[in-house]
C-alpha cells in the first residue's frame, strides 16, 4: 500500500506485484465497513519507527501481548522489515504474510496499530485457502530457509533503491539461483517443510514474474507442482502460476494449464502467433487483432520519429482517454505512438483487451522480452518517451487529472521533435 503522486506511477513490475512481495511492494486498496481494533488498542496509533520499537518494548517488559503475536516469528520479522514510514505514518508494506497466515480478523488488528484507517488496505485472507498449519512449538521457530528468503528480500529491496528496472532484473535472477538451490533439485523439494515450500514458492513466483524467462518459469513451475501436490495452493496462486508460463513465454504450456484447471475460472488465451525468425535482433510486440482472439508478434521499427508510452497504470488509462479525445494530440499519438505495457502474464491479456476496446485508436501492444527494450531501463507509468534512430531524444513524465500542464508539456516537446508545426 503506497500513496502514489498522480504524476508517476511505476511499474512494481507489479503490479506486480503487490501480489507477490516484490521490492516497492505495496497492498492493494479494499474498504473494509465495521471493523474495529481490540479495545485496549483503540486509542494507540503508531506514527513512526521509533514510536513501533518503544510499544514492542513496552509490551515485552510487561508480558503483554500484541495483535502481531498472531504471527509466526519469521513471518512478523518480515512484515516489520517491510514497513515503510512517511511523514504521516505507515506508508507501505508487504501484505503476504498477512494475507497467508491471518485471519481477517487478526489482519485487521495488526493494521489497526497504525490507525484506522489503514485497515482499508487490508489484504483478503488466504490462509484458510492454503491450509498451511505450523505446531506451536515451530511457530517460534526461524528456518534457514526463512533466513535466506529474508536475506533475498533485503538484497532486492537495497538493489531497487540503486538500479534501473532492468538490472533489478538480472540481480533478482542471479540472487534467487545462489540463495535457493533447491529449486534445480526435485528432490530438495520433497524434503522441505510445508512452511519453507511456500515461501521458495512465493521467491520463485517474485523471480519469474520480474526477470522472464523459459529457465524461471521451468523452476517455479517445479515449486508450484510440489505445492499443489500438497494441497497448499490456492486460486491466486493457479492464476500466478498461469500467469508465470505466460510471461516465460510457455504459451503451450500456459493452454495446457488453463485446460487442467478449470475450477480457477482462467480467462481463455488468444492465438500466438509468432512469425519472426528465432534470432531477431529488434524491439517486438505482441499485436492483437480487432477481435482479441489473436496475438502476433511484430517488430518495432525505431528509426523514424515516434512516441513510445511506457503504460499500464490507471494514470495511463486516464492519459489514453484524455489524448484520443484531444485535438491537437489525438491524431498525432494515433499516427506516431506506441502504448507500450508489460509482458503477456505481467500484464493481463484482458486487461488489454478492455483498454483496446476503450481506446481503439491508441491500442496498448504487450511487449516480448524486456530485454529487446533496452533503450527504455526504467518502465515508470505513464511515460511518454520521444525516440529517433533506436534513441530517446527526449521524454515526459506523468499524467494527472488535471492534465493542462502535461498538456503543453507533451505539444512542446513534439514540436521539438518535429511532430507537430510549430505555434504560429
Amino acid at each position: 500500500m503506497k500513496m502514489t503522486s498522480p504524476s508517476h506511477c511505476t511499474v512494481l513490475l507489479a503490479l506486480l506485484i503487490l501480489l507477490l512481495g516484490v521490492p516497492g511492494r505495496h497492498a492493494n486498496a479494499q474498504t473494509v465497513v465495521g471493523t474495529e481494533p481490540p479495545a485496549e488498542h483503540r486509542d494507540l496509533v503508531l506514527r513512526s519507527q521509533a514510536q513501533l520499537d518503544d510499544y514492542l518494548r513496552r509490551h515485552a517488559a510487561a508480558g503483554e501481548s500484541t495483535p502481531l503475536d498472531a504471527f509466526s516469528a519469521g513471518a512478523r520479522a518480515r512484515f516489520l522489515s517491510s514497513l515503510e514510514w512517511s511523514s504521516h505514518g505507515l506508508g507501505g508494506f508487504d501484505p503476504a504474510d498477512l494475507a497467508e497466515e491471518l485471519d481477517d480478523a487478526r489482519i485487521h488488528a495488526v493494521l489497526a496499530l497504525f490507525g484506522s484507517n489503514m485497515i482499508a488496505y487490508a489484504p483478503a485472507s488466504r490462509a484458510a485457502a492454503i491450509g498451511l498449519h505450523r505446531d506451536p512449538g515451530d511457530r517460534d521457530h526461524i528456518s534457514d530457509l526463512e533466513r535466506r528468503y529474508a536475506l533475498y528480500q533485503q538484497q532486492l529491496n537495497a538493489a531497487g533503491r540503486a538500479h534501473d528496472d532492468l538490472a533489478i532484473a538480472g540481480i533478482t535472477a542471479s540472487r534467487f539461483k545462489v540463495l535457493f538451490p533447491e529449486a534445480d533439485q526435485p528432490e530438495d523439494l520433497h524434503r522441505l517443510a510445508d512452511h519453507d515450500l511456500r515461501l521458495l514458492w512465493r521467491a520463485a513466483a517474485q523471480v519469474a514474474l520480474a526477470a522472464p524467462s523459459s529457465t524461471n518459469a521451468g523452476k517455479a513451475s517445479s515449486v508450484f507442482k510440489e505445492c499443489e501436490g500438497r494441497g497448499i495452493v490456492d486460486l491466486h496462486d493457479l492464476r500466478q502460476m498461469r500467469s508465470i508460463l505466460l510471461s516465460g513465454r510457455r504459451f503451450g504450456q500456459a493452454r495446457r494449464f488453463t485446460a487442467t484447471h478449470p475450477d480457477a475460472d482462467l480467462p481463455a488465451l488468444p492465438a500466438f502467433d509468432d512469425p519472426l525468425a528465432r534470432d531477431t535482433r529488434a524491439a517486438t510486440v505482441w499485436r492483437m487483432n480487432a477481435d482479441s482472439s489473436r496475438v502476433t508478434r511484430t517488430a518495432i521499427d525505431l528509426g523514424p520519429t515516434q512516441i513510445l508510452v511506457t503504460a499500464g497504470c490507471h494514470f495511463s488509462t486516464d492519459a489514453a482517454k484524455d489524448i484520443s479525445a484531444d485535438p491537437v494530440l489525438g491524431p498525432i499519438f494515433a499516427r506516431h505512438a506506441h502504448w507500450l505495457v508489460g509482458t503477456p502474464g505481467v500484464e493481463s491479456i484482458d486487461a488489454v483487451r478492455e483498454w483496446n476496446r476503450r481506446f481503439p485508436t491508441a491500442r496498448a501492444e504487450m511487449i516480448h522480452d524486456r530485454d529487446e527494450w533496452s533503450l527504455l531501463p526504467t518502465w515508470s507509468m505513464p511515460k511518454f518517451h520521444i525516440v529517433r534512430q533506436g534513441k530517446v531524444v527526449e521524454s515526459v513524465t506523468g499524467w494527472s487529472s488535471s492534465p493542462t500542464a502535461n498538456r503543453q508539456l507533451l505539444i512542446d516537446a513534439l514540436r521539438r521533435a518535429g511532430l507537430l508545426e510549430p505555434a504560429s
